[in-house]
């Protein structure tokens, strides 16, 4: 049953994972001469974010049936955020700059070398636990956890694996830091000029995808 939570959770962590910016922002960090404390510190705050988030689904009432099984509350809670996506999908299209437009740098990234670890930490949680996308993805990834009829230690294996899941992209970077440092600042250049310069495109197509996918779950479960 844990690997049955864990696998219909898979989507939405794998779409927090795949956020541009906040893997942009660690890179830059990693760049900077706070490198060895703001990282880690912005990481801390990534998995707490995401935990704080997963935690307040967990305790929701509303969610699932004494059986365990999903109620229409949390079909239409699926619609809601799904729903949610979609439209910050088209945000992000009108947003987006004409090509023949330079890439705007995002203004949080050009502040990176005025901050400390209390500040990195709090950037991290604000990233994975309160930005309009990832607050959905992560409250989505709960819920299918929470209807997976878990015991109470079997959900927080499934949100701590989830919370890995989503964390991944933030914690290699600072991985390849600490172990080759010396070669690190090539590849993060590249990776964040790439990243930077595709950061609308990547989550336009992520909120569509993951948008669309919560819609049709939470319709099947109105419907069921």
């Amino acid at each position: 049953m844990v690997i049955e939570a864990i696998g219909g959770s898979l989507p939405m962590s794998a779409g927090i994972a795949l956020s541009p910016l906040p893997v942009a922002i660690v890179i830059m960090m990693l760049m900077s001469s706070g490198a060895r404390t703001n990282a880690p510190a912005f990481l801390l705050g990534w998995v707490i974010g995401i935990l704080a988030v997963g935690l307040a689904v967990f305790l929701a009432p509303g969610i699932e049936t004494a059986r365990g099984d999903p109620t229409a509350v949390s079909g239409i809670l699926r619609i809601v955020m799904g729903s949610a996506l979609l439209l910050l999908s088209v945000h992000q299209w009108r947003q987006r700059p004409e090509s023949a437009q330079p890439r705007e740098i995002p203004k949080i990234l050009s502040h990176l070398d005025n901050i400390g670890p209390t500040q990195s930490l709090i950037a991290g949680f604000f990233l994975s636990g309160v930005t309009p996308k990832n607050l959905v993805l992560v409250a989505a990834g709960a819920a299918l956890i929470d209807a997976s009829r878990l015991n109470p230690g079997e959900q927080a294996v499934a949100l701590l694996v989830f919370t890995t899941i989503a964390s991944l992209t933030i914690a290699i970077p600072i991985a390849i830091y600490f172990t080759a440092r010396h070669s690190a600042e090539l590849i993060f250049r590249g990776w964040k000029d790439w990243l930077i310069e595709n950061n609308v495109t990547i989550i336009m197509v992520l909120l569509l995808v993951f948008g669309t996918l919560l819609i049709g779950r939470g319709i099947n479960i109105v419907a069921a």
